[in-house]
C-alpha cells in the first residue's frame, strides 16, 4: 500500500523533498554570508542543479495530470474520436521529444565521463549533475505512455 502510494505520488515526494533541501541550503548560505561574513559558494551549484531535477519532476507531473500546455479551446470542439486521436498523437510526439532529449543527455553524460569534466565549486564529476536529464526524461516518457495508453483505452 505504501509503495503504491509512493509510485503514484513519486514526482510530488521527490519534488517536495528537493525543494525543502534547496530552501535549507539557501537559508544556510544567507546565514553564513550575513552573520559570519563567509558565504557558502557551493550551495549555488547544488541549488542550480537541483532546479533542473525539479523542472523535470514538474514536467513529468504535468503530463501525468494532463496539466501541460494544450489548445483545449479548439480540442474540446472536436468529436471524441478525433480528440482521442489528437491526444494520442500529442502523446507520441511528446514521447519522441523526451526520448530524444534523454538520449542526448545520456550522450552528454558519457562525454563528461570520458573528458573527466568536473564542476566549478565542489570539483565533483559533472556527469553526476547531468544524469538528471536521461533519468528525468525517462520518467516523463513513462508518464506520457501511461496517459496515452489510458486515452487509447477510453479512460483518459
Amino acid at each position: 500500500m505504501f509503495f503504491r502510494w509512493i509510485a503514484e505520488h513519486l514526482e510530488e515526494v521527490l519534488g517536495a523533498s528537493l525543494l525543502a533541501a534547496m530552501a535549507i541550503l539557501a537559508f544556510a548560505n544567507v546565514v553564513t554570508r550575513y552573520i559570519f561574513e563567509y558565504p557558502l559558494a557551493f550551495t549555488e551549484e547544488l541549488e542550480v542543479n537541483a532546479l533542473v531535477w525539479l523542472t523535470l519532476f514538474g514536467t513529468s507531473l504535468a503530463f501525468k495530470r494532463k496539466h501541460h500546455l494544450r489548445l483545449l479551446f479548439f480540442q474540446d470542439k472536436l468529436p471524441d474520436a478525433i480528440r482521442r486521436l489528437l491526444n494520442t498523437l500529442i502523446g507520441l510526439a511528446g514521447m519522441g521529444l523526451f526520448a530524444s532529449l534523454g538520449y542526448l543527455g545520456y550522450q552528454q553524460l558519457l562525454d563528461e565521463r570520458i573528458l573527466e569534466i568536473t564542476s566549478e565549486s565542489l570539483n565533483l564529476p559533472q556527469w553526476m549533475y547531468t544524469v538528471c536529464i536521461p533519468v528525468g526524461c525517462t520518467l516523463i516518457v513513462i508518464r506520457l505512455l501511461q496517459v496515452t495508453l489510458a486515452e487509447l483505452r477510453g479512460r483518459g
